[in-house]
């Protein structure tokens, strides 16, 4: 069949006898649950986009659209504080995220089944090993493709990514162009695309209502989850944010180590310029509005899409100098060295001073979500349609 042309208006039939749409299904149980993670993000906004073009089903650990189906299981927030219990967490020895085995286990079985009872055309986990390992059972039972997105880049050195090539998934989707050349060297016949994750234009906007934050402004935000060991290093934003006198900020996220990021604030700042709050998904736009410039200061962060929800709406950014963050903030922001105190405190004065006009926002829509839907809408159809050639082949 040759390929057909694609647009928002013409959703056709996309197999070879035009009969039905092909069936596309998307999996992470923490979907619907876990509001803050980009995986989950990614999951739910790819699917609801998707649903243009192909009969998409997401299995989720809670309902998050009409695209969704929720599966039985125990999903990685719900099993984190069990895990930890002084009883249970010698059992588990040296694991290092037990609440994510605990969800890949529970989600096993029930995602199995259901894709054996319902066939997909396609399956896209985007739960990591977990939903790979899923995927690929169904794969070596059915010979249903699977397509797989690294949102994890390269992570830890990229041992991530090493594992999770294993698995050999017919397609494989990178956010940039080094991870695609780590993936080259290991597999040079790996099938790669470079695709970067997106932000909803239509919903983070600098236009529309924001939230009082109990803050004199000006007002750095800083979204991020609040855990000691992880790579965000929010406490840096703490102390940067403590050297300018008349600055606030507001950290919007929650995690095991809230209590303690909540007494550095106000050791450092003072409960007048400091507060950590959470919100639901749908007010984070608002969040977004009601502040004046956007830090986060990780290290080896795979992607970010904070960065481009607060440029989307209109804040400069402020974060760390490495080459994913050349790449999204260009030149919506500044970019510096910011374990050196004096020299991230300044960049965030600087920020807020400089008139950055429709900068950040123009920068922001290089990633739109319809943009990015429509480029893995090319590559499922391709992995598809590669697949059922190959199937098709006389084995001898």
């Amino acid at each position: 069949m040759s390929q057909q042309t694609l647009n928002s208006t013409n959703n056709a039939q996309l197999n070879t006898r035009g009969e039905r749409l092909y069936r596309v299904v998307l999996v992470h149980p923490s979907t619907g649950v876990n509001w803050s993670g980009g995986a989950e993000i990614v999951a739910i906004e790819l699917a609801r986009r998707l649903s243009s073009y192909f009969e998409v089903e997401l299995l989720s650990g809670a309902d998050c659209g009409s695209f969704s189906r929720p599966i039985p299981c125990i999903p990685r927030s719900h099993a984190y504080h069990a895990v930890r219990h002084p009883l249970v967490a010698p059992i588990l020895g040296k694991i290092s995220t037990p609440e994510i085995v605990v969800e890949h286990l529970t989600s096993f079985f029930p995602c199995l089944f259901h894709l054996l009872r319902r066939p997909a055309d396609l399956i896209f986990p985007h739960n990591d090993y977990g939903g790979l390992v899923m995927a690929a059972c169904v794969r070596a039972l059915t010979g249903t493709p699977i397509l797989f997105t690294e949102h994890n880049s390269l992570h830890a050195d990229g041992k991530c990514l090493q594992r999770n090539l294993r698995f050999r998934p017919n397609h494989l989707v990178v956010l940039n162009e080094a991870t695609a050349a780590f993936a080259h060297n290991l597999k040079p016949t790996q099938p790669t695309s470079v695709i970067p994750n997106g932000v909803n234009l239509d919903r983070f906007t600098p236009q529309g209502t924001a939230i009082n934050l109990d803050l004199p402004k000006p007002i750095a935000l800083c979204v991020s989850s609040l855990s000691r060991k992880n790579h965000k290093r929010v406490e840096l934003a703490i102390q940067a944010v403590a050297r300018l006198p008349h600055v606030s900020l507001f950290i919007c996220g929650d995690g095991p180590d809230r209590a303690y990021f909540q007494a550095l604030g106000d050791e450092l700042l003072g409960s007048q310029r400091f507060a950590i709050k959470t919100f639901p998904h749908d007010q984070m736009p608002e969040v977004y509005r009601s502040a004046d410039v956007f830090t986060l200061p990780s290290i080896n962060e795979p992607f970010g899409l904070v960065y481009l929800e607060a440029m989307a709406s209109g804040l400069p950014v402020v974060a760390t100098d490495d080459e994913m963050r050349q790449y999204l903030v260009s030149d919506s922001g500044i970019l510096c060295d910011v374990t050196k105190q004096d020299i991230y405190a300044s960049a965030i004065k600087d920020a807020l001073s400089a008139d950055w006009s429709l900068s950040p926002r123009q920068n922001a829509a290089r990633f739109s979500w319809d943009a990015m839907a429509q480029r893995y809408r090319d590559v499922i159809l391709e992995t598809i349609l590669q697949s059922k050639k190959e199937m098709s082949l006389p084995t001898y």
